[in-house]
This record gives structure tokens, sequence and C-alpha cells, in this order.
């Protein structure tokens, strides 16, 4: 039945076809229908390229990637529970930096990667302390270990040594408590530049002390002799305040600085101190890098320029070796006779906590006969005294530029510019024939041993 309805169908339509009078196309038509054409057909060509290009893509994917891809749209489509592309993805790229990459390297979101960004610049938010949060049994303690510069901590006058037994929205209703998470949940109920109390002992005395969370530049540099003390502060940290306690320890010939980090402002604010220490008339200088973890190479590149005493007129004062090529750190300048005679003594403060661009700068000043291992003086600690040992160097790469993630991999040894050492996993040791104290966190005992220990 239906074929003969399809036959009828052809046949009417057949006549019908005939019976329609022939009406010419005109020159004009003719091309729009070639255009129409054309276009109709680019369209599909480039329509079988991107088919063609993603088959081509989709199985130069090694197998397990395109089975990862797989098995996401299944819990997609069938998993008895929402799983979330952020808790997925989370699950993922945690794990690569748990269990593939180093510890230096890792995947970072956007968010993290801007966090990052920022405060390596200087540009930091919080109170401004650096705590350790359990004593040597263990037991729990927040104890202020470092007082970043130009922070709200800083202007609070909260000292190094500080034990933060209690803290409150009033000073007069405080939450006792010495267990670091108890006050960490505190701060997160505390909006930006809202003022709260913090509870403290310190050399014997009790002290409640107003304080805020606040958005500011961070100090890196910090100069000091017998008789002065200097902070960097503003808005940019780089205007020189006169504030904190001078170090007697010192003699009259001799100036302190300590450089917590390659990053943010120090190249600029060490310049400012190094100004400091010829306005001054001191020959003799004790460099602090305890604690420091490093940062950018141009940063040190800048603040090694100081110190390259046999080294030519624009000195390389690190190299970073990528296995199949090399890249040679050079500072711009050499200030070293400028700033220091034939007389002048530099002295170096470290710890198992000075690493990378730190080790960097002390093998610089090595290599170029700045100082002498003598010179190091190493803070022990658990039985050891030693820097960190990391001679390598990480470099940050945006994943996708529009999303803006980014990974931090480990790509090159970095190696001193004249002996070609690299200290990674060895660091420099007492055996080197350096100096030793014992390490404290009491107040300046630690700083005034080591300087009595170098002088």
């Amino acid at each position: 039945m239906k074929k003969k309805e399809n036959e009828r169908q052809g046949i009417e339509t057949q006549k019908t076809v005939k019976s329609v009078p022939a009406t010419p196309v005109s020159t004009k038509k003719r091309k729009i229908f070639k255009r129409v054409a054309c276009i109709v057909g680019a369209a599909l060509a480039v329509v079988g390229v991107f088919f063609s290009g993603w088959f081509a893509r989709w199985f130069s994917i090694e197998p397990e990637m395109r089975s990862l891809i797989m098995v996401k749209d299944r819990i997609d489509a069938e998993y008895y529970e929402d799983v979330s592309n952020e808790r997925f993805y989370e699950a993922i790229f945690g794990a690569i930096n748990d269990e593939v990459l180093d510890k230096y390297s890792g995947y970072m979101t956007a968010e993290e990667y801007a966090a990052e960004t920022e405060s390596m610049k200087g540009k930091q938010l919080g109170i401004g302390l650096v705590l350790r949060t359990q004593d040597e049994n263990g037991n729990p303690q927040i104890l202020v270990t470092r007082v970043c510069g130009n922070s709200p901590a800083e202007t609070a006058n909260i000292p190094v040594g500080a034990k933060i037994v209690g803290f409150g929205k009033s000073e007069t209703q405080l939450t006792r408590s010495e267990v670091y998470d108890d006050f960490k949940s505190f701060l997160e109920t505390c909006a930006e530049d809202e003022s709260f109390f913090i509870e403290y002992t310190h050399a014997g005395e009790r002290v409640v002390s107003a304080i805020c969370r606040s958005a500011y530049v961070e100090n890196y540099v910090f100069y000091r002799t017998n008789k002065s003390a200097y902070t960097f502060t503003g808005k940019n940290a780089l205007t020189a305040t006169e504030r904190g306690e001078s170090l007697s320890v010192l003699d009259n010939d001799t100036a302190y600085i300590r450089l917590i980090q390659f990053t943010g402002n120090a190249a600029k604010e060490f310049d400012e101190a190094m100004k400091l220490f010829k306005q001054d008339g001191k020959k003799n200088l004790v460099i602090d890098l305890r604690g420091n973890g490093g940062g950018y190479m141009d940063v040190l590149a800048d603040i090694a320029s100081y110190f390259c005493k046999d080294g030519s007129a624009k000195p390389t004062v690190a190299v970073a070796d990528y296995g199949e090529k090399r890249e040679k750190f050079k500072a711009d300048r050499n200030l070293y006779k400028q700033f220091f005679g034939a007389d002048s003594r530099i002295c170096v403060l470290a710890d198992g906590d000075s690493a990378s661009a730190s080790e960097c700068l002390l093998g610089c000043m090595l290599d170029y006969g700045a100082l002498t291992y003598e010179d190091i003086c190493l803070s022990e600690w658990n039985g050891e005294a030693k820097t960190y040992g990391k001679g390598i160097m990480q470099t940050t790469y945006y994943v996708d530029p529009i999303k803006k993630d980014a990974v931090t991999l480990t790509t090159a040894q970095i190696r001193w510019p004249v002996s070609d050492t690299c200290i990674h996993g060895r660091g420099i040791l007492e055996t080197d024939g350096t100096k030793k104290v014992v390490g404290s966190y009491e107040g300046e005992i630690e700083l005034q041993n080591a300087i009595k220990a170098l002088f």
C-alpha cells in the first residue's frame, strides 16, 4: 500500500513540475546562487576541518587522559550525589601537588595565584605576626617569632618572644586560650580594620594591647647600630623611620641589617639602609639572614651588588643550570668599594630556615671574597647548625591565560657564580668552618650571642 502511494505521489509531483512554465534565471541571481554555494561549501569545509581536528586532537591525548575525561562525564551523568567541578578538580590537582611534584612545585587556582602574586609584592592583609604554635614538648602555645615590618603588630609594639594567652573584641571580656586554632577562628570573625584586643606575656609582664587586621605593604629590612634603630614605613614601606631598640652589643664601627626576604621592595629598602650605613660612618656590617627563605633572583642581584668584592663591574651573582643550557644572573653594578674599605669586615647570621636566595647571597659573598666561612654564624636548633640547603629554582607559568590559574615548577639547579657550587640537599654546615650559637626564642639572646661569637 505504501509503495503504491509513494509511486503515485512521485508521478503527481513529476506532472506538477512539468506543468510549471520555465522561468529564465537572471545573471545577478546566478551570482547570488554561486556565492551562497561557496559560503555553504566553505562552512561545510570548516566544520569538516573542525571535527577532523577535534578527532585528531582527541586521539592524540594519552589514553589515560581520555579515560579521565570520560570518567568525569560518567560521574556527572550517573553518580547518585552531585560532585561539583571544584571538588573534582581540587582532588585531581591536590594529588598532583602532593604525589607527583616536589614540595616547591604545585598548581594554583586563579585566586591562589593572585594572592601569591600580591604577597610577593609585599602586599599583605593581617595583623603581621609570625607564630610558633607548639613548644619543644608539643604543648600548644601562641609564641611570636617575628613581627612583620610596617604591620599593625609593629605599630602596636608587639615584641618578639611574646606569648599570646587571650583575645577578644572587648578589653574586659577576653577569651583566654593558648591554642592557635582558637586564635585563628577568632581572627576570622574580625572585619578588616576592626579593632580588637590581645593579651600576652613577655619578660614577666602581662599586657593587653589593641590591634586590628589591616592591609599593609611589608617592610623586609631593619637597620640598627649601638645608638639607633630604623625600620621602613609608609605606603610603600620606603620611609626610613626611627623605631625600635638600638643594639648595644655592637661596637662603634659596626652596623646591623636584618633582611627578611628577597621580595617586595626589599632591594630599595636595602639601598636606603646602606645609605644610613654610609651616613653613620660605619665600616663593618652584620647581615642577618635567619629565617630568610629566599625570593626573587632580580632582588638578589640588586642586593648582592654590594658584596661582590673581587667581582667585575657587572658581576654574575648566580647561575641557573637547566641541564641543556645555563643562565647567568648578573648585577648591573658593583658597589662594594663605595661602602667598604680594605679593613672592613662583613659577617652573616643564618639558620636552618635560611634558604634559596639567602644561600645564593652567601655563596656570592664567599666566591668574591667579601667573607670567609669564619665570618658566618649558624644558629643551632635540635642539635644541628646549618642552612636549609635549597639550591634549586622555581618558575611560574600561566596554565590558562584567560582563567589565569598557574603552575609553579622546579626548573633549574642554582650554582654559585665562581666555584659552581650547588648546595642543594646540603646547605652550609658548621663543619665548613663557621661559628655556632644555640638558637633561642627568648628576646635577643641568640642575636647578641652570635655577634659576640663573631667579634
